[in-house]
């Protein structure tokens, strides 16, 4: 079971905070607020089977890798929104902690393919089972068709502005 808990600072006695009044915030906030308290509860069980280096920013490169077989370091840093330097140090760690490895590619020797290891599809199982059981608990708390609507709402958003194979950076271009 993947336990949403209160984000850190969110205080019940004085009305949550954020959390307390989320009633008629616009509907992006609780998208994100909502978004935050299962990443952090699907993280906190990816720490308890091992994965405690892996963040949020971990998973959706792990993401883009996977979906495309490898990237390079410059498709990591613009999907995920960063320089080509931070993204150079976020596969650093990777490749330290065994997640990661760089190979060359035939056609270019000098360019490297950042591509995944089985520790890092280990993780990736874990995370999709912690997901799922996210979805398994909030359909407890809100009845699974009110999960179904939500996720055809969401899945039709999503479709409306992305293409169905499209990696889409996770910040918007400046």
């Amino acid at each position: 079971m993947v336990a949403l808990k209160r984000p850190a600072g969110a205080c019940a006695a004085d009305g949550g905070g954020v959390v307390g009044s989320a009633v008629g915030l616009p509907l992006p906030a609780l998208l994100a607020l909502a978004t935050r308290a299962v990443t952090e509860a699907v993280h906190r069980g990816l720490a308890e089977q091992g994965f405690a280096d892996i963040r949020p920013t971990h998973g959706y490169a792990f993401s883009l890798i996977a979906m495309r077989g490898g990237a390079t370091g410059v498709e990591i840093a613009a999907h995920l929104g960063m320089t080509k330097q931070s993204a150079k140090v976020l596969i650093d760690h990777l490749e330290d902690a065994g997640y990661v490895i760089r190979e060359r590619t035939a056609s270019d020797r000098r360019a490297r393919v950042v591509r995944l290891t089985g520790r890092a599809w280990a993780c990736i199982e874990a995370g999709t089972q912690l997901w799922a059981e996210s979805e398994a608990d909030l359909s407890n708390v809100v009845g699974a068709q009110a999960v179904r609507t939500t996720r055809q709402v969401l899945e039709q958003l999503v479709a409306a502005h992305i293409g169905p194979d499209e990696a889409t950076p996770l910040r918007p271009a400046r």
